[in-house]
């Protein structure tokens, strides 16, 4: 009698831990796709409240969308390089022959003296200017070739902090939790990726109109983590004025952004250069870990 109890136990043991296992993980797959289709690449399954044998499927669902991000972000880089290529050779092919006649014209006897020379002076300086203009996208698809050494990411980050890329007026702090903070990445390259991102994060604040900054409590803080069998990640926060909802995006694509003055380059280049390093940048939701706006980096160790 008791064998058969222990037996019955054991069984409601059992179709209790399935009913337990089978909910969890609905409930993981259902965070996973809402966090697909609000195009949250940056979502990770949190090992907490998942039994122990299923864990492994956490990590596995966690690199499985680590991997559609990366490949996500290599589609469209290629994408636009390959669209800025062809959009910047058609440009300068239809400006030089405009920007030639216009100089031709200009040394002409006839128009030097004459009412049409400011007209072709025009001509010739916005030729100029467009010239210069579609030259800095050119950059985008001609980026240096990228040069991978064994370099400590402390040392990276701590260097851009010495330059002073953050002006008077805004706190910039770092903090370090790292299980190896040595990686394989073109030190330059991937230094101009947090000074461009710093720099992005100081015109979230407020200025007054000799371009100090106005805003109470101005801070930008980069935080470099990594623990055991994850990738190395860099978080890179502010409690700036946040990036619109609706277009927050698009901040990676190359032409676009929310700045009046701003070239729409520099968040696409630094996509660009983490594509060459094997690694992702993605942009959190608005307030995570309590900060206005949060850039994460992720890198392969």
């Amino acid at each position: 009698m008791s064998f058969i109890f222990i037996i019955l136990v054991f069984i409601a043991f059992l179709v209790f831990y399935l009913f337990l296992r089978q909910r969890q993980m609905n409930k993981a797959c259902k965070l996973m796709l809402e966090a697909l289709e609000n195009h949250d690449y940056t979502f990770r399954l949190s090992s907490k409240g998942i039994l122990w044998g299923d864990r492994k499927i956490a990590e596995t669902l966690n690199g499985l969308i680590s991997q559609i991000s990366l490949e996500r972000q290599d589609i469209e880089v290629q994408s636009w390089e390959k669209l800025t290529r062809i959009l910047t050779h058609e440009i300068m092919n239809g400006i030089a022959p405009i920007m030639s006649l216009s100089e031709v014209f200009m040394k002409d006897k006839r128009i030097v003296d004459s009412p049409l020379y400011d007209g072709m002076k025009a001509i010739r300086d916005t030729s100029v200017g467009l010239m210069d203009f579609v030259d800095s996208y050119r950059k985008f698809t001609s980026l240096q070739e990228a040069h991978p050494e064994h370099v400590s990411i402390c040392d990276i980050i701590e260097g851009v902090q010495s330059l002073g890329v953050a002006p008077n007026g805004i706190k910039l702090t770092t903090v370090f939790d790292l299980e190896n903070e040595y990686i394989s990445v073109d030190k330059n390259l991937f230094r101009q990726v947090i000074i461009n991102i710093v720099k992005n994060a100081t015109e979230s604040f407020e200025h007054d109109a000799e371009g100090n900054i106005v805003s109470a409590n101005a801070m930008i803080q980069i935080f470099a983590y990594q623990y055991p069998n994850t990738p190395l990640r860099i978080r890179i926060s502010n409690n700036g004025k946040p990036i619109p909802d609706d277009v927050r995006q698009d901040i990676f694509i190359p032409f676009f952004s929310t700045k009046k003055t701003g070239s729409g380059v520099g968040l696409a280049l630094c996509r660009q250069i983490m594509r060459m390093s094997g690694g992702t940048i993605n942009i959190l939701p608005a307030g995570a870990n309590g900060w206005s706006t949060s850039f994460i980096i992720e890198l392969p160790v």
